[in-house]
């Protein structure tokens, strides 16, 4: 088992097989080059501190045989457990004897998902033909009169002095002469009003 903790020989600057000597004197140099009291400013400083306690945490436990013996067996991986060989299954199926053609798979496997689908689609037309168009504005009809403001449109009593609703249809198409268009909130349909007098 690999342990989580620092890597000691890698803290160090030594192989795993290094001997003692090489492993005390990487220890010397990386204290002489990382002692905190070579060191003036007090953010580096405190880098410095933090590198010369793990430099001698490092040797703390490679300087010493017993400690360095341990931690060698900690970092070795735990040997493979043997698997036990997997036994042959043998599993009856009643259909596993019938051909079928790639067609009729293909069609067994992707029928079920068609039908699906097709259900599904089935209920959103019958919903919406049965709901209506919901947002259709209803009461915009041909002989109406209306009065038209700057945000929308309403119908109103006819005294004669309204603009009147002469025709009603999908929004794009032409109004007949002397009618301007004006598109209904759906913005799918519109519908045809002539001006007083008009």
């Amino acid at each position: 088992m690999v342990p989580a903790g620092p890597d000691h020989y890698r803290t160090l600057g030594v192989a795993p097989d290094a001997t003692a000597d090489e492993v005390r004197d990487a220890h010397r140099a990386l204290a002489r080059r990382h002692h905190p009291d070579l060191v003036t400013d007090p953010t580096e400083r405190r880098r410095a501190e933090r590198r010369m306690a793990s430099v001698n945490a490092a040797w703390h436990v490679l300087g010493d045989p017993v400690r360095r013996a341990e931690y060698d067996e900690s970092r070795r991986p735990p040997p493979p457990r043997p698997r036990p060989a997997p036994e042959p299954v043998h599993v009856s199926d009643a259909f596993q004897e019938v051909e079928v053609s790639p067609a009729a798979g293909c069609a067994l496997r992707l029928g079920p998902i068609v039908l699906l689908a097709g259900v599904l689609l089935g209920i959103l037309v019958v919903t919406a033909l049965m709901t209506g168009g919901g947002d259709s504005p209803t009461g915009f009809d041909v002989g109406d009169c209306v009065l038209v403001e700057e945000y929308g449109m309403e119908v109103v009593p006819c005294t004669g002095a309204e603009p009147r609703i002469v025709a009603r249809g999908v929004a794009g198409t032409s109004c007949p002469t002397g009618a301007v268009a004006v598109v209904l909130p759906t913005r799918t349909e519109q519908v045809c009003v002539r001006p007083p007098g008009g």
